[in-house]
């Protein structure tokens, strides 16, 4: 068992992962020309001299260091002259810096990497949803050194994921242990591209997460999507180490040091006693556990940098996008006891049925089997969750109807009306 955890740029997660089976972290500039797989206000703020200096000091410590060149898409531009001159001096620094291996999600960029920087050792990206042996075989024959199996459906698909292990030939499969995405999520593809876009730096666009919200606001009504999520248990290590993986990644990127390194003691140590949603939901970190790193995710200094875009949205409207924030604790930390609890001691048992059937030959709805786990260890607060879903009615609303994009002087004179 080895782990690669996220980065979040503080030395002190360098420090408390020595106890542990880490063998990477991985991670990348805030921004910069061709994006990666989350979105600028999402991460820690760091500059080139900073990923250098930390990679030095990862590399001090034992541990590799993998640089994400992630983005599912980059218009194109990857193309042209300027794309193939920001491609070069990217990897030419990354190469100069001792970066181990870089992850991808593009042929293209697998390729260029492999005749064009060998020392490189290349990864593929979840963002290019590796679900069945023929896509592993792909990769393979085209060079890839590690693939990250998809990220939204196929952990519980126990044949699919025996007959990858097979056709993987000796390259290392990945799972990420901690995503929480839903299950055959139709719009991950979007959601990808939307992301890339968002942490580009010439992009100027208004990093609105659409398609984030649209799946929380499903996950809230419907509860049964936070057990149909990719996730897998501490306890249940064991049964893919059965299968031959052993290669396993922990995110995100924007979690506070704490929080990160109580996620890999408990996998770690294959237990966890406590809220599941402590080990993979993104975003409602307690405050009680931020250092001064952390706080500065939610600084009014990034939210003016990010959000604040006059000539994009309707900054009158923006009210509606700070009420989700603060109700959802995604732009906020978390005060106070998470309102979505769901004892990771109350899911001992639930994996039993998959070890012998898989989900993909199956409607959800016919089966309800994951329904009836969920109607028993789900537990939500009823005001929070009508407040919640009174937020999002309002935010989708304005953003489905076009009028978050509605003219200053529109907004005013409905608002004198009133």
């Amino acid at each position: 068992m080895k782990f690669s955890v996220a980065c979040n740029f503080d030395d002190a997660l360098l420090d408390g992962l020595k106890p542990f089976p880490v063998y990477e972290i991985y991670g990348k500039l805030t921004s910069d020309y061709f994006g990666g797989g989350r979105p600028s206000f999402y991460l820690p703020e760091v500059d080139r001299p900073g990923v250098e200096r930390f990679a030095k000091k990862t590399h001090d410590c034992g541990i590799g260091f993998n640089y994400l060149l992630n983005a599912s898409a980059m218009g194109n531009s990857e193309y042209t002259r300027e794309g193939q001159r920001q491609m070069e001096e990217m990897l030419d620094w990354l190469d100069g810096i001792g970066v181990d291996s870089v992850t991808v999600a593009n042929v293209f960029f697998l390729r260029l990497a492999k005749r064009r920087h060998p020392r490189l050792r290349v990864r593929i990206s979840s963002h290019r949803y590796t679900d069945n042996a023929r896509k592993v075989r792909f990769w393979v024959d085209n060079g890839a050194d590690y693939i990250v199996v998809s990220e939204v459906n196929i952990h519980r698909e126990f044949r699919v994921l025996e007959a990858m292990q097979k056709a993987a030939q000796g390259v290392e499969l990945q799972l990420i242990v901690n995503n929480w995405c839903r299950q055959d999520c139709a719009i991950a593809g979007n959601h990808a591209v939307g992301l890339s876009a968002a942490s580009q730096t010439r992009g100027r666009g208004f990093p609105l997460d659409y398609c984030s919200i649209v799946c929380n606001n499903i996950r809230l009504h419907e509860p049964v999507n936070y057990l149909r999520a990719n996730w897998i248990r501490p306890e249940d290590l064991h049964l893919y180490e059965e299968m031959g993986y052993g290669n396993f990644k922990i995110v995100e990127r924007n979690t506070p040091t704490q929080i990160l390194l109580d996620r890999v003691r408990a996998y770690s140590e294959r237990r966890y006693d406590g809220n599941l949603l402590d080990l993979v939901q993104n975003y409602a970190y307690p405050e009680e556990k931020f250092g001064d790193k952390a706080k500065d995710a939610y600084s009014y200094r990034r939210l003016f940098k990010y959000f604040i875009k006059p000539q994009s949205v309707n900054l009158l409207k923006f009210r509606k996008v700070m009420d989700f924030g603060k109700t959802a604790s995604v732009l906020y930390p978390l005060r106070g006891p998470n309102p979505v609890q769901i004892n990771n001691r109350d899911l001992d048992g639930f994996m039993e049925r998959f070890k012998t059937a898989g989900c993909q030959d199956l409607d959800c709805e016919a089966c309800r089997y994951c329904h009836e786990w969920a109607d028993k260890a789900v537990k939500i607060d009823p005001a929070w969750r009508s407040r919640m879903g009174d937020v999002y009615q309002d935010l989708l609303g304005e953003i489905d109807s076009g009028s978050f994009w509605d003219p200053y002087l529109k907004t005013i004179r409905e608002a004198l009306r009133l």
